[in-house]
């Protein structure tokens, strides 16, 4: 799955900060929690992946483009608003399999034509012009949307031919759902994580990134922040729709029930992804 199509922004110079997110999955109160969040910022970018797992994907559609949030295409809209059979994920295990068909297809079912149209519209690349700084977005790597690019099977060179290719002083990236953050000698990777459900971690908050840039400031500096929210009203509407109680567990327990088998054993393991000290 090669990226047909891409969009320029250039972020104003008096700009000190923006925010980015991932997957929001049609969790509604997470996504409510990060607009809230970062209300007072001007920029605000969606990596991919608005809906699936969660239930009322119209309500989340409507949340981020109600507050005209910059998004992308991830698999997951592309497949959605193109009509595929299935989110173009790329998992593997027929278990996983199993409940990403199930999600996509109460995602499909559920999604007004009117928002399909507009997925078809978003760009599976955005680059960022931020002053003397160039910076990219993706939804799984800078060549292909839905590939997983993990912290621990990702060598620092790797990351550094990343960016040079690109041309960038940094890349974001989501599609793999769990938020990691390193800094090579030219740049750095941030995914972001995602807002659709816990980072396997055995706790309820999910992640976002922000980049922070002020003028007077030598080099951006990337952050990925922990976001806590009240995930019930979501595992209530789960409920009423139908949708597995594996679903409902992830959110509430903080570990991935479903669409897990993808993990390498360093990610599988059920611990914290950041230095962060939260109640569960």
């Amino acid at each position: 799955m090669k990226y047909p199509k891409s969009l320029e922004i250039e972020i104003p110079a008096a700009c000190d900060r923006i925010a980015l997110c991932g997957g929001p999955y049609s969790n509604f109160g997470a996504v409510a929690a990060f607009l809230e969040t970062t209300a007072t910022m001007d920029y605000r970018f969606c990596l991919g992946d608005v809906g699936g797992f969660g239930p009322f994907p119209n309500r989340t559609l409507e949340q981020l483009r109600q507050k005209q949030i910059i998004c992308l295409q991830g698999n997951y809209d592309q497949a959605i608003g193109d009509g595929e059979r299935d989110c173009g994920c790329g998992y593997t295990d027929p278990r996983d399999q199993e409940f990403a068909q199930i999600s996509y297809d109460y995602t499909y079912a559920k999604t007004a034509p009117h928002h399909r149209q507009w997925l078809q519209t978003l760009p599976q690349l955005i680059w960022l012009r931020w002053r003397d700084r160039r910076f990219l977005l993706c939804h799984g790597s800078p060549d292909v949307v839905n590939e997983f690019v993990w912290e621990s099977d990702t060598a620092d060179q790797w990351i550094v031919d990343c960016l040079a290719n690109a041309a960038v002083d940094g890349i974001f990236a989501t599609h793999t759902g769990i938020p990691w953050l390193r800094t090579v000698a030219n740049g750095f990777w941030c995914n972001v994580g995602v807002l659709g459900r816990p980072a396997h971690e055995g706790r309820r908050h999910v992640y976002f990134a922000q980049l922070e840039f002020p003028a007077w400031a030598a080099a951006p500096v990337p952050q990925i922040l922990p976001l806590p929210y009240d995930p019930l009203p979501v595992v209530a509407a789960m409920a009423a729709e139908g949708l597995p109680g594996e679903f409902q567990q992830a959110l509430l327990t903080g570990v991935w029930t479903t669409c897990a088998a993808i993990l390498p054993v360093a990610e599988s393991q059920v611990r914290s992804r950041l230095p962060v000290s939260l109640p569960a």
